[in-house]
């Protein structure tokens, strides 16, 4: 029998990429793509045949702003067989960088896990291919389900590589001749490592490295963070709590370097630290003040620290400060230490720091505020820091807040961004939300971008 599934849609400025598989396809069937308006009848779609092995199909001349539904039927003799893909709901419009995936508020045909694109992560491989993963997200629905993606052209061009399930919040990392995904079973589920030796196509079945929890009681949370391997350790933050409680308590888990990274005994958790308001610099009074989604990064000094988010929401100050604990590389068992509150810019979004291995500059990209929403998440900014202490605003990489942009910024997001240096450029991925997500949060776009030169532009 003949099955027929889209794997991939990216709209764009009036077009939209459509990519597909087909299993059982024989010679007598003719593969269709069929759209309409999303309120118009299927009797009025039109119709294009297109090339089943190709895969991809580039729909052109479509009106931006306006909802399309579209699927891929086999035809017979000119009848429609018993293979039809499941309806992709789509809008277009300019969106800036290149779109890897993305998913309708409207479209239900990943509803057991959400219908937001989440938590994107990206890692280039030995050979220079690029991977991109990202989950599906919606409150209250099962978060469970993360795609990953492949570019073989320097992020130009972008396919459809597997899917993982259980897997979210996850971060895919390259270590010792091999691909692995961190990440929990689903929202406060159990932590878990994943490795796939043909560069993702294939995984092996998930080691649980912490056990699950829950709303009511916590558990574990984290989101694509740098994975750091130093001192003969493979370090990450991971933090346990969740958002019913009001807090997450600072961890991190770790690894021998040379060790079988699917084993669960070789791994080791530190006790997890909650945030203590009375911390020399911490914000007066907030909304739920506290910290997570930890950077584990090595300083100048040869310290490892976690430098977290900071909750500092309705609090005095409410923007413009993040948290610093001490990692003991000595004792990878024991508690973090509190280190200090340093100014920074995006302290109330997800943000990845890593160190520059050609200069020895530490850098970020995050939600720069300029309203008095400090979750305004629609400008995104490149800062840089020679310690990890004093940190210097470079540039806008993208500003949706000025130059006449006319949607609402609770409505347009470029957040929890992941990264990489590829030579002179810098290439990140983004939780893009744009052109009718169902807001700034719950976005509908993961989206490449490469800053060519990016140490270049730096007083420009």
């Amino acid at each position: 029998m003949v099955n027929v599934t889209i794997t991939r849609v990216a709209p764009d400025d009036s077009s939209v990429r459509i990519d597909w598989t087909v299993e059982n396809f024989t010679p007598d069937v003719q593969l269709v793509l069929e759209y309409k308006p999303r309120d118009a009848a299927w009797e009025s779609a039109r119709t294009i045949a297109v090339d089943a092995a190709a895969g991809t199909y580039l729909l052109t001349g479509i009106q931006n702003g306006m909802d399309y539904e579209l699927r891929l039927a086999a035809l017979a003799d000119g009848d429609h067989v018993p293979a039809e893909s499941a309806t992709r709901l789509v809008r277009t419009g300019p969106v800036p960088g290149i779109v890897v995936n993305y998913i309708h508020p409207d479209d239900y045909t990943y509803n057991t896990s959400g219908r937001s694109t989440a938590s994107p992560s990206l890692v280039m491989l030995p050979d220079g291919t690029l991977l991109a993963s990202h989950d599906v997200f919606w409150q209250g629905h099962g978060q469970n389900l993360t795609m990953v993606f492949a570019s073989e052209d320097g992020g130009r061009t972008w396919r459809f590589r597997s899917q993982l399930h259980p897997c979210f919040w996850g971060k895919l990392f390259w270590h010792r001749g091999a691909l692995y995904m961190l990440s929990t079973a689903t929202e406060y589920g159990a932590l878990l490592i994943r490795r796939s030796d043909d560069g993702g196509f294939t995984w092996s079945s998930p080691t649980e490295i912490l056990p699950a929890g829950d709303h009511d009681s916590g558990g574990p949370h984290k989101a694509p963070v740098p994975v750091v391997e130093y001192r003969g350790r493979v370090w990450t933050a991971v933090e346990h709590g969740s958002w019913k409680l009001g807090r997450h308590d600072a961890g991190v888990v770790s690894v021998p370097a040379d060790a079988d990274l699917l084993d669960s005994s070789a791994w080791t958790a530190t006790p997890f630290l909650p945030y203590d308001p009375s911390w020399p610099g911490t914000i007066r009074g907030g909304t739920k003040p506290g910290y997570l989604e930890g950077n584990v990064v090595v300083a100048p000094d040869g310290r490892l620290l976690n430098i977290l988010r900071y909750n500092t929401h309705g609090g005095e100050p409410d923007y413009g400060r993040a948290i610093v604990l001490e990692v003991n590389t000595e004792d990878p068992a024991a508690p973090l230490t509190f280190d200090r509150v340093i100014d920074f810019e995006g302290n109330m979004s997800k943000f990845t720091i890593m160190r520059d291995p050609q200069t020895g500059t530490y850098w970020s990209l995050v939600n720069r505020v300029t309203l008095k929403d400090v979750r305004q998440r629609n400008i995104l900014t490149l800062v840089s820091s020679n310690n990890l202490i004093d940190w210097r605003v470079e540039y806008d990489v993208l500003n949706y807040e000025e130059n006449g942009w006319h949607e609402d910024h609770t409505k347009v997001g470029f957040q929890y961004v992941d990264w990489l240096i590829d030579g002179d450029d810098l290439l990140f991925l983004s939780r893009t939300a744009i052109n009718g997500a169902w807001n700034y949060h719950n976005a509908n776009h993961i989206t490449f971008h490469r800053i060519s030169n990016f140490r270049g532009r730096i007083g420009k």
